[in-house]
Order: C-alpha cells, then sequence, then structure tokens
C-alpha cells in the first residue's frame, strides 16, 4: 500500500506524510497544501528506473485522492534534477550488456513512460522544479507538469539521438506543443544542450531563479496557486487542457457549464465576500 498524505496541517509547517510504507528512490514532503515529490537516487543524479517510476505513480495515486492538496511539486535531490534513465538499464536493454544484476524496464517502454508520466494526469497544478540538469527523459518528465521553473545553472536536454535511440516518455508529444514544430525538430534531431535562460526563451521553462534564491521562488510560486480557489483552479486545469482538442464553441460551452457551477460553490462566496471587504480570500476547497 502506498503512503498516505497527512490531511491535516499547520501554518507552515513542513510534514512527512504518515506512510505505510518507506520509499526507497522518492521522497514525499508536505508543506501545509503544497506537496512535494523528490527523485531520490542523488548518487546516479536520479537517473530513472522503473522502481522509481513504481513508487513515483504510486504517491501519485495518494495525492490524487486527496483533496486537501492544492499543488504538487516535482525535483530531484542533490545538484541534479534528473539524468533520465538509469545508463545501466540502456546498456542492457539495447543487449550492451546481460546478466541479471542490471536493472531493466521491466517490460515495454510504454509502461515505464506511464510510470513516470502518471504525474501528468494529476488534477492539482504541478510545478517542475528543475533543480539542475534534467536531460533525456528527466527532461520530458518536466515537461509533464504544467508549469516548470528551472535554476539559472541548469542544463536541459533531449538527447536521444546522441545515444542512437528514438525519443520516448513523451518527447514528441510535449515539444512541439510547448515550442512549436520547426524548434521541436531542432531539439531532437540535434539532441543539443540548451542553457536555462535559452529554455526561458523558447518556452520550455516558465521562469528562472539564481541558485541563491531558487528554492524560495519555487516556494512562493506554488503557494502563490495554493492560495487560489482550489475547486476553481482544478476545472481550470481540465478546461485548458480540453481546450487544445476542442472547438471554441464547445469549449464556450464547457466553460458556461462550469463557470455556473463554481458560482454555487462556498469559495465563489467567499472570493466576491473578500473583495467587497478588501482582504485575502480564504478558500477551504468547497
Amino acid at each position: 500500500m502506498a503512503a498516505r498524505l497527512a490531511m491535516g496541517s499547520g501554518c507552515g509547517r513542513t510534514e512527512e506524510p504518515r506512510s505505510r510504507r518507506m520509499y526507497e528512490h522518492i521522497r514525499v514532503e508536505r508543506t501545509d497544501d503544497v506537496v512535494t515529490l523528490v527523485l531520490n537516487r542523488p548518487e546516479t543524479r536520479n537517473s530513472m528506473t522503473p522502481a522509481m517510476g513504481e513508487e513515483l505513480a504510486s504517491a501519485v495515486e495518494e495525492i490524487r485522492k486527496d483533496t486537501s492538496v492544492r499543488v504538487v511539486v516535482l525535483r530531484g535531490s542533490g545538484k541534479a534534477f534528473s539524468s533520465g534513465g538509469d545508463l545501466s538499464m540502456l546498456a542492457r536493454d539495447t543487449g550492451l550488456v546481460s546478466g541479471s544484476e542490471a536493472p531493466t524496464m521491466a517490460g515495454s517502454p510504454r509502461e515505464f513512460y506511464e510510470r513516470f508520466l502518471s504525474i501528468a494526469r494529476l488534477p492539482q497544478p504541478t510545478i517542475a522544479a528543475i533543480n539542475g540538469h534534467a536531460i533525456g527523459a528527466g527532461a520530458c518528465l518536466a515537461l509533464g507538469c504544467d508549469l516548470r521553473v528551472a535554476v539559472s545553472t541548469a542544463k536541459i536536454g533531449f538527447t536521444f539521438t546522441r545515444l542512437g535511440i528514438h525519443p520516448g516518455m513523451g518527447a514528441t508529444y510535449f515539444l512541439p506543443r510547448l515550442v512549436g514544430t520547426s524548434t521541436a525538430c531542432d531539439l531532437l534531431f540535434s539532441g543539443r544542450i540548451l542553457t536555462a535562460e535559452e529554455a526561458l526563451r523558447l518556452g520550455l521553462v516558465n521562469r528562472v531563479a539564481p541558485p541563491e534564491s531558487f528554492d524560495e521562488a519555487v516556494s512562493s510560486w506554488a503557494r502563490e496557486i495554493a492560495s487560489s480557489a482550489p475547486l476553481a483552479v482544478r476545472l481550470v486545469k481540465r478546461a485548458i487542457y480540453r481546450g487544445a482538442q476542442h472547438s471554441l464553441e464547445e469549449m464556450l460551452d464547457f466553460e458556461s457549464l462550469q463557470q455556473s457551477w463554481t458560482f454555487t460553490t462556498n469559495d465563489a462566496r467567499e472570493g466576491l465576500q473578500a473583495m467587497l471587504e478588501k482582504r485575502e480570500a480564504r478558500f477551504r476547497g468547497n
């Protein structure tokens, strides 16, 4: 059974979720209504394995069911976000090495992708805090989040073709949608490495922060989003991604339905009352 997230929290207090199991390859941390998932293999620059993916998917499922969680942050432990697929795993899967000691994707690549990209299906807003280099599948994992902030020293690259393999982990889905077809071709054909500033110019990341203020930049952004009405934010997230596949007329119908429903919530009444009283709203998610 996956770790059970603590439902209650004190003001500004960091909590470890109450667990029925201990995670080995990730950490789950909580501060108020923000949960941080930490890729926790710093000795390999948080390289990605099936075991890590299983733990991440398990934690994501618990978060999905916890309506008290308003924002989810994904980051790496140590100096890297993620170096991508574990090299010993890739060596075994390409037949370069053999033997039971080497890890393997333990199934088709699709199954490997699904475990990690479970984060893309969360109803809560997600932020990839790119605290260091994000390479290959690690960079794609960051693209699976709604928002991205990178430390100014980070390097980001989709280096699949440099290894002689086809991109995976949603690279050919996420990149054209974020940066356009031509730029996606450039990045995936060449496998070149980007600086954080170039990633910002291209639209791969939303923000860049220097190392000395990176953690506060992530925390401040998460708190800002968490302070908005959580029911409305979840519906907005659903609508934005739905809008990419539907016409304007269909989205106007969808927005009308969702907005009418939010008019009936306590959050809407609190938001308008707070505006009239010239104070910050205190949304409770109902």
